[in-house]
């Protein structure tokens, strides 16, 4: 009896365990944030940029609809267009991430500007930069200051 008491306890057990990481290892808001980083610019720039790519792993579509970061005057979301035979970025009121797919921030494309830094930021340096989503959720990302890649 003490036997089968005992492998049921570890049965248990090892079901928590696997549980709790496949936990971890999935967003439960379905957001996940890879390679973030912004544009290395000289120390007079009066913005900067911020890429990324924003995978949607829920089955809903998902808008985001605003950033934010301390030292900025502001964030603003963006995003570059050919139109009438000239490249335009225009501000936008929330970038859209579909139902299991990804966003892809990079230049020339959808991306976050950060305007007025209080400073100049130093390559290698990092920012933290707030994402806020129409789901309710946000994330708080540790964003590199780099040359492009």
């Amino acid at each position: 009896m003490n036997k089968m008491i005992s492998s049921l306890v570890l049965i248990l057990l090892s079901l928590l365990v696997i549980t709790q990481t496949g936990a971890t290892n999935h967003d439960i808001d379905g957001i996940t944030i890879h390679n973030p980083w912004v544009r290395l610019a000289p120390s007079n720039a009066p913005v900067l940029g911020v890429f990324m790519e924003i995978h949607n792993n829920s089955n809903h579509d998902i808008r985001l609809l605003s950033a934010n970061a301390s030292g900025y005057k502001r964030l603003e979301l963006h995003k570059t267009e050919y139109k009438n035979g000239m490249m335009k970025m225009t501000k936008q009121g929330f970038m859209p991430i579909l139902a299991h797919d990804k966003l892809i921030l990079k230049p020339g494309s959808w991306h976050i500007m950060m305007i007025s830094p209080e400073s100049a930021s130093n390559e290698g340096e990092f920012v933290m930069v707030e994402l806020i989503f129409d789901n309710g959720s946000s994330k708080t990302l540790r964003v590199k200051v780099k040359k492009e890649i």
